[in-house]
């Protein structure tokens, strides 16, 4: 493992003990989707893809918006010509209910600021896009239990693309469990299929994404989680593309507001990125 791979998952297990000995107070123990105000509320949404798309979402709908402030480090100094590189994006993402049981969502990539230097050939520069489109349904929602399907996809827009586009859609399950007391389960198993459209051909590709992670509330407004998302490539060359463990934390702000942090940590596949992190900021009416 990389020196910045081992200082991450340093990083990680430090942050995770210091959330976990804030002081408990009783958290809320109703059903499986959390209320209004209530801190563990679901997957956030990670990787390093664009918008949200193949980021397992969450499987209780809901109406919010929420702001994404992303960076990505990659550094490969121990290589015959080095490489690294370093990208941060802002992504705004909005959720809206539509009838009983569905919900829409809306991500796009207001802005993507990319960094590369290979054997001290550099490049740079900001683009704007691409969107993504789901629709997602909860086809049960129980007392400790909800499950739900959706389906997005990758809107060709995107200005970092000029000699082609990248569009593409995905489909998907999710999970959350509420276990005894302040503990809750999320999961959830999503498909890809990635397409790049070049001098009028198309190279498609199926990729697959699992996550699953563990929520901890000492307080109803506050929670702490741990877990680990696995992606690989089915189709047209298998390939084991990442294993990544990440933490995080969330909490309930005043006037509906709340805050999160992800950070991931890549330690296997053919995905040399070293750390991903993430801030949120997000409201709920």
């Amino acid at each position: 493992m990389t020196g910045p791979r081992r200082g991450g998952l340093i990083a990680l297990c430090t942050l995770l003990v210091v959330a976990l000995s804030v002081g408990a107070t009783p958290a809320h123990a109703g059903g499986a989707c959390p209320e209004s105000g209530e801190a563990a509320a679901g997957p956030l949404l990670g990787g390093d893809q664009p918008a949200d798309f193949g980021a397992i979402p969450e499987a209780c709908g809901g109406t919010d918006v929420a702001l994404r402030v992303r960076g990505a480090l990659l550094v490969a100094s121990s290589m015959p010509d080095y490489y690294g590189s370093i990208i941060a994006s802002a992504m705004f993402r909005g959720r809206r209910r539509v009838g009983a049981r569905g919900w829409l969502s809306l991500a796009i990539d207001a802005l993507d600021y990319q960094y590369v230097n290979n054997a001290n050939l550099v490049s740079s520069g900001t683009s704007f896009g691409p969107p993504t489109l789901g629709y997602h349904y909860g086809l049960y929602a129980g007392p400790r239990t909800a499950v739900a399907i959706y389906g997005r996809v990758l809107l060709p827009l995107d200005t970092a693309r000029s000699n082609g586009v990248e569009t593409g859609p995905e489909a998907g399950g999710t999970i959350r469990t509420r276990l005894r007391g302040r503990w809750a389960l999320d999961g959830g198993l999503g498909f890809t299929v990635p397409i790049a459209v070049v001098a009028g051909q198309a190279h498609a590709r199926l990729e697959t994404t699992a996550l699953a992670e563990v929520w901890w509330a000492p307080r109803a407004t506050a929670a702490v989680f741990a877990g680990a998302s696995v992606r690989a490539e089915l189709t047209p060359d298998p390939a084991f593309i990442a294993a990544v463990p990440r933490v995080g934390g969330r909490m309930a702000l005043p006037r509906r507001f709340w805050a999160a942090a992800l950070a991931e940590v890549p330690v296997a596949g053919r995905d040399r990125t070293d750390l991903i992190a993430s801030l949120f900021l997000g409201f709920t009416p």
